[in-house]
């Protein structure tokens, strides 16, 4: 159905998207973060700094946005463009923003390392077509009424002009609920279906800040590629949006979490690769315990223990180990080595 964004079979390879220095869908789990909307100068230069010092991996900010209602406040335009790329560059952050008409596609396109295609705008196709006829990186969230396949058949309009370059983005739809519905299990679905990184941004979706953290963390928890976050320095007092943006502590918070989630997940992975590790050492112990008991040799072997233990502390010190501690496991490893190899040998299993 999708001829480029749906993935035709397993052994297709997944789409890098880089913008600047980050790569979506390759590093691990890069977070765009700002306010919904520029303000002031002073304003998004104070959420720059923060998100920078959080460990943010770029910077995003409305420029021009389309409101539900024609009264609410609309941006700065080219300014608020201008203040947002200095921001950026102050703090080493590449930048993205939204763009609301095909008029305004060379501007981003000269400021912005990355252009974002609002929920309201996903099948604005002489809009998706523009953007698919420029080189810079695409953000496309999904509309609030859309179905995944509307989805990423928006995503084929800029596909199809040659920009290959897309990031989707789900930020939540309607439901029976007083406002939009964070749709989490549309991550998996898609990630199953196309090549594309997804990203989630919740802070729509989620009717409140405190709601914001936990559907952050699930996003992290279904897989996603990445998350996009509002933050203000004074949300109470923002012009759009103000309870689902972050204050700068909130935000810091979040990155916290996050990072300890990401290592635990990296620490997982060392611990199973250890045990993997020791079932292999048991299996190998056990083929030289069976050569041992058909020559009538002892279990045990002081002087290979010794030959080992010396050859365990000088990698520890190698490796910035504490010695003591490295030989402490191995002597135990060796323990239940040898008993294991006894009770074979009891049962006439070697």
């Amino acid at each position: 159905m999708i001829r480029k964004a749906e993935r035709i079979d397993s052994s297709s390879a997944n789409t890098v998207v880089q913008v600047g220095s980050v790569r979506f869908g390759h590093d691990p789990f890069p977070v765009i973060a700002g306010p919904c909307v520029i303000e002031s100068e002073a304003q998004i230069n104070e959420t720059a700094e923060a998100v920078a010092a959080a460990g943010g991996a770029m910077l995003r900010a409305g420029t021009s946005v389309a409101g539900a209602s024609p009264y609410e406040f609309r941006g700065l335009g080219s300014e608020g463009l201008k203040m947002l790329r200095t921001a950026g560059d102050a703090v080493g952050l590449a930048v993205v923003t939204q763009v609301i008409e095909p008029a305004g596609i060379p501007e981003a396109s000269e400021l912005a390392d990355m252009i974002e295609i609002g929920a309201g705008n996903m099948q604005n196709f002489e809009l998706l077509r523009a953007i698919g006829q420029q080189e810079r990186p695409v953000l496309l969230k999904r509309g609030p009424s859309a179905t995944i396949d509307e989805w990423l058949w928006a995503a084929e309009y800029i596909l199809a002009e040659g920009n290959d370059n897309v990031v989707l983005c789900e930020r939540g739809i309607r439901t029976f609920a007083d406002g939009d519905t964070l749709d989490i299990s549309s991550v998996p679905i898609v990630k199953e279906r196309t090549h594309l990184p997804v990203i989630v941004l919740p802070s729509h979706s989620a009717g409140s800040r405190a709601r914001v953290v936990p559907l952050a963390l699930a996003a992290q928890g279904v897989g996603a590629d990445g998350l996009a976050v509002e933050v203000h320095p004074t949300p109470e007092s923002a012009l759009v949006n103000a309870i689902g943006q972050l204050a700068v502590s909130e935000f810091a918070h979040l990155m916290e979490a996050l990072g300890i989630n990401r290592m635990r997940k990296a620490i997982d992975l060392v611990d199973r690769d250890i045990v993997r590790l020791l079932s292999r050492r048991r299996d190998l112990a056990l083929q030289i315990g069976r050569v041992k008991a058909e020559r009538g040799m002892s279990v045990r072997s002081p002087a290979r223990e010794a030959e080992l233990v010396a050859v365990i502390r000088e990698e520890a010190v190698l490796q910035g180990l504490d010695p003591e501690q490295a030989e402490a496991v191995f002597q135990v490893i060796l323990a239940g080595s040898r008993a294991e190899q006894r009770r074979l040998r009891s049962t006439g299993e070697l």
